[in-house]
């Protein structure tokens, strides 16, 4: 992770969190082969520093709702999804708010330029299996004369 400050345990509760949402199916990469994990961690850490390692706690208190004493990366995925689903329903705005932003920086990561660093031009291997263009160039001749 360039950048990003979280613990490593944190760094793992993030990356088990990324592989619940955007797992590997039937041939196609997962957030975390795309390093949307990293992504996700980074972007936290951007937005408020030393936030993956609150938002890392906040997702093991709640696996430890669903399995006493258990850490996030110590559950199934079925029982992830479960806390997933309770953090999704709770009644606290900054729980659901936690879960919305590694959700929303997972998501960009995996579907954005982000994921295809390093390539030229950079086109994420998603774009094409979705059937997404690309970013548009817009109509320039729209923009003369204003």
């Amino acid at each position: 992770m360039t950048g990003a400050v979280a613990d490593p345990q944190s760094a793992n509760t993030i990356r088990a969190v990324v592989d619940t949402i955007l797992p590997s199916a039937e041939g196609r990469t997962g957030g975390v082969e795309l390093g949307a994990d990293q992504h996700a961690v980074e972007q936290l850490d951007k937005y408020l520093p030393g936030f993956p390692d609150m938002v890392a706690a906040l997702f093991d208190a709640f696996a430890s709702d669903e399995r006493t004493g258990a850490s996030f990366t110590d559950l199934s995925p079925q029982e992830r999804g479960n806390v997933l689903r309770a953090m999704a329903s709770d009644e606290s705005q900054d729980v659901r708010e936690a879960l919305d932003s590694v959700t929303i920086f997972a998501l960009g990561g995996a579907y954005s330029e982000w994921s295809a660093r390093g390539e030229t031009p950079p086109r994420p291997r998603v774009w094409d299996a979705i059937g997404y263009p690309g970013p548009s160039e817009g109509y320039p001749e729209y923009r003369r004369g204003i």
